[in-house]
């Protein structure tokens, strides 16, 4: 309070003040800048990494769809490889049987066509069922006889015992 606004030395000092001042909002006037141009810098950076990212995507799903067309063409490569190699071993197999030698081949008589069938006879084979067939019967006969030897009402044991209940 001993000096004036108008004192050399506090318009020195408000001068130095305003000076520092406009230093100030200059460098945060650059500082903006800079950070301005660092954000659309990282902006534009953000954009190509995605248009990438979707061309990746784009190229990922393309080799996929070519990895199944390969596949199937590969097994149908396999499938024909197998069928050549199959149609090749059967012409070497005709062809081997063709330069067999052969060798001076006569007809001794002419084949007969038989007059009868040259399975088994009927007679005999009706005479084995009809053996079969008395043993079959005999055999369930017995087998019902021997499950009636036991009781299984209370007439069973009235008509056996002879006794009224």
């Amino acid at each position: 309070a001993n000096y004036g606004a108008d004192h050399p030395q506090a318009v020195a000092l408000a001068k130095e003040k305003a000076d520092v001042s406009a230093q100030i909002f200059g460098e945060l006037k650059q500082l903006t800048e800079n950070y301005r141009n660092e954000y659309e810098v990282a902006q534009t950076r953000e954009t190509a990494l995605r248009q990438k990212i979707a061309d990746a995507a784009g190229k990922s799903s393309i080799d996929n769809q070519s990895q199944v067309k390969l596949r199937d063409l590969n097994q149908q490569a396999t499938a024909l490889t197998t069928l050549y190699q199959t149609f090749l071993s059967r012409y070497e197999e005709a062809s081997q049987q063709q330069s067999f030698p052969v060798g001076k081949v006569r007809i001794i008589s002419d084949a007969t066509m038989p007059l009868s069938a040259a399975g088994p006879r009927t007679s005999k084979v009706l005479a084995l069922f009809l053996v079969l067939g008395v043993l079959l019967g005999a055999g369930f006969g017995g087998l019902n006889e021997f499950n009636e030897r036991f009781f299984r009402t209370g007439d069973d044991i009235r008509d056996r015992v002879g006794l009224k209940f």
